[in-house]
């Protein structure tokens, strides 16, 4: 009976001590050997066996995410907003040579349909002086709209100035701008222009003064903010604020606006504005306020948009009553 205990005793040992060696010792395989490997039958592709990820790992696709949105909403804002949208795009932000074609013609109701036609020029002479640039734009900001369309051609007051780029960089942009405004008599002037760029939390800012001299309407002082908000790679939103001073008027004129922005394709977009503009004349108060949707597509090639834009206004005019208005625009848009 003790012998019989003794073996099973040594029977059982020696199972033990296979069974370690099994779960210590590293196992061979030969390498003709094959095994089958699970398919998930509903996108058929391999099973892979889950591996933990490394906090390095994580970091550096923390790290891509953030520059690729930042890249991102920049493009949004360069293109879509400011280009796209056809916003100061060759004055401002936009480098290299560009130049841009307008038309548009405008309907209120009770009022008979006008026009206006627009341009503006800037070329960049490289192999001279990268600082200067050569600037040719009609007034846009004038509100005299013509009831012909020819004439709206014809009857445009246009400018030529040189710029000379003072600085340059991330956070600041500086020029100064000597020319002409064309007509009899002719109008010369000078512009001085400073931008400052900054972020305050996710919003980023932007800042700009301009100082001119126009020779018949004398000393002008702008200020503009505008900040940007990018609430995801499709859609950004923006505020914006700008005070106007005439010396010879002795008094602001103001306007605020907002604007949603909405990419919905690579040669579409659409935003939701609203606006609000008065003076400080006798108080400081508003006389006019509109609120409208921009639709606004690439309609040939990469450089012709079309874009119309229904809106409602209310002015002290009208005492605030709603009144409709729609706008078409065809435009042109050549850049390097």
């Amino acid at each position: 009976m003790t012998l019989v205990r003794q073996g099973i005793a040594a029977v059982i040992g020696l199972l033990l001590s296979c069974h370690v060696a099994a779960l210590t010792e590293p196992v061979y395989l030969a390498e003709d050997v094959e095994f089958d490997i699970p398919v998930d039958p509903d996108d058929e592709q391999p099973y892979v066996e889950e591996t933990p990820v490394s906090e390095d790992v994580m970091d550096r696709s923390r790290d891509w995410l953030v520059r690729y949105l930042d890249g991102i909403s920049g493009d949004i804002d360069t293109f879509f907003v400011d280009t796209f949208f056809s916003e100061d795009i060759t004055a401002d932000d936009v480098k290299g040579s560009r130049a841009k074609l307008s038309f548009y013609t405008r309907r209120e109701l009770g009022e008979p349909v006008d026009y206006k036609f627009g341009i503006s020029v800037k070329m960049v002479f490289p192999n001279t002086n990268e600082r200067l640039k050569l600037l040719l734009e009609s007034d846009e900001e004038a509100d005299a709209r013509e009831a012909d369309p020819i004439e709206s051609v014809e009857n445009v007051d246009y400018t030529a100035a040189l710029r000379f780029i003072i600085n340059e960089s991330d956070k600041w942009k500086t020029n100064i701008d000597t020319g002409i405004r064309w007509g009899l008599p002719p109008d010369p002037f000078v512009r001085f222009r400073a931008r400052r760029y900054s972020y305050f939390s996710e919003w980023e800012m932007k800042i700009t003064q301009v100082v001119s001299y126009f020779t018949k309407e004398g000393w002008r002082e702008t200020t503009r903010v505008q900040g940007n908000y990018p609430i995801n790679i499709e859609k950004q939103f923006r505020l914006s604020a700008r005070a106007d001073y005439l010396l010879n008027n002795e008094y602001f004129t103001l306007n605020y606006g907002a604007g949603l922005y909405h990419r919905l394709s690579k040669k579409a977009a659409l935003g939701f504005v609203a606006s609000a503009s008065g003076d400080t004349e006798k108080t400081a108060t508003f006389n006019a306020y509109a609120a409208g949707v921009r639709y606004r597509r690439q309609i040939w090639k990469d450089y012709v948009f079309a874009e119309v834009s229904p809106e409602f206004i209310w002015t002290s005019e009208n005492e605030y009553e709603s009144t409709p208005v729609l706008m078409f625009r065809i435009e042109t848009v050549f850049s390097e």
